[in-house]
């Protein structure tokens, strides 16, 4: 825990975390508010499932292109102009009704605006603190974000419960415009103007690197956005408990990234965090009582924050930072996309078998995340998860 005070010591750190927190907060409320509120105006969760899926594709195909966008005209510009369009499809999917066509559109549009942060932020980190404290900022990140998977079901369960399913909607835009602006002035200093990159737009993919650290991402949201549909699945007439139990993972992650995440976990440390979602998970579907079936889920989240963390890391260190911004808005891309799969999937499953289709589901995404470091080995070497890191030339 020392280690994490010190860094946010440091001038510039807290104020950037937390805004960029702040604004990232409705990424742990949107796509569970459009699954209640489109669930409950046309009463299927596979074409929630479907609208959810819609905004992440959205997502997925624009971030990169958002990422590298800020890069070539300015943060301030582009993360402005998204965020205006991402709060008005927000609350455009209120008035939608249950018409298929018209909530996959907005869906689009709402996906494809989300304004770029985590791009941003994680490519901006290596400028804001000394090299041995890298490792330490992206794991303060990843474990600090989960704070929004721990808060935002909760908001969106209660406030779906208790005042409407519209409710998280409009709590989703307001915290989007607030957040992105309290991000753009508090990091006002900390960005250039443009930052020329003349590499061809989608290059980057052909770094190993990036690659697994996409799949791995993709399989792992997926694995817990699958999660949250099987439980509201199956707890879905208490939605305070409902909030409770998705948040419980997210607590896990909070507490195995304060523990583990700045520390050099090299490939096995990897394998085995994310090896112990796919446990947790698979204790979950097995449990029958209510108690146990929480502390299954706080052990299926231990894995994911530090995980994560050695993900981003590796790529950080092994890409050029005049690619950075579009790196991480590909990796942004994976786990929107993740997210979006687990979800569909898991409303078909929960619509076809019930709750444990869904938890079926997020186990296979799970294994297939701790699986992926193994396959990518057996290519060649993977340097950025050594345990002891050679910097690579970069260009």
């Amino acid at each position: 825990m020392g280690t994490y005070r010190d860094l946010l010591r440091v001038p510039g750190v807290l104020n950037v975390t937390a805004s960029q927190l702040c604004a990232r907060l409705p990424l742990g409320i949107l796509s569970l508010a459009i699954l209640l509120h489109v669930q409950g105006t046309s009463n299927s969760y596979a074409l929630a499932g479907t609208v959810v899926a819609s905004v992440g594709v959205g997502e997925a195909v624009a971030m990169p292109v958002t990422a590298r966008l800020a890069a070539r005209v300015g943060v301030a510009r582009t993360l402005t102009a998204a965020a205006v369009v991402h709060a008005t499809g927000t609350v455009a999917l209120i008035f939608a009704g249950s018409s298929a066509v018209l909530l996959m559109g907005l869906g689009l549009v709402t996906g494809a605006s989300m304004p770029p942060l985590m791009p941003i932020v994680r490519a901006l980190y290596p400028r804001m603190v000394a090299d041995d404290e890298v490792r330490t900022l992206f794991a303060l990140d990843t474990t600090a974000q989960e704070l929004i998977w721990v808060v935002g079901p909760v908001a969106a369960t209660v406030l779906a419960s208790a005042v409407s399913t519209a409710a998280p909607l409009v709590l989703c835009a307001a915290v989007t415009l607030v957040g992105t602006s309290w991000f753009l002035v508090g990091s006002r200093r900390l960005h250039a103007a443009k930052t020329p990159n003349r590499t061809r737009f989608g290059r980057v993919l052909l770094h190993r690197a990036v690659v697994l650290a996409m799949v791995a991402s993709l399989a792992l949201v997926a694995s817990f956005t699958a999660l949250e549909v099987g439980i509201i699945a199956a707890l879905g007439g208490n939605g305070v408990l409902a909030g409770a139990a998705i948040a419980a993972a997210s607590v896990g992650s909070l507490v195995g990234g304060l523990l583990l995440g700045h520390r050099r976990l090299g490939l096995t440390g990897v394998v085995a965090s994310l090896a112990a979602v796919a446990v947790g998970v698979a204790l979950y579907g097995a449990l029958d009582s209510l108690p146990l079936q929480f502390a299954a889920l706080l052990v299926s989240g231990l894995g994911f924050a530090p995980a994560m963390s050695a993900l981003h890391l590796m790529v950080s260190r092994e890409i050029a930072p005049h690619v950075a911004t579009e790196a991480f808005g590909w990796l942004s891309s994976a786990a929107i996309v993740g997210g979006a799969v687990g979800t569909a999937l898991a409303g078909v499953a929960t619509d076809a078998y019930g709750p444990h289709g869904a938890v079926l589901v997020s186990i296979a995404m799970s294994l297939l995340a701790a699986v992926s470091p193994v396959a990518a080995r057996a290519f060649g070497p993977l340097p950025g998860l050594a345990r002891v890191h050679r910097p690579l030339p970069v260009g």
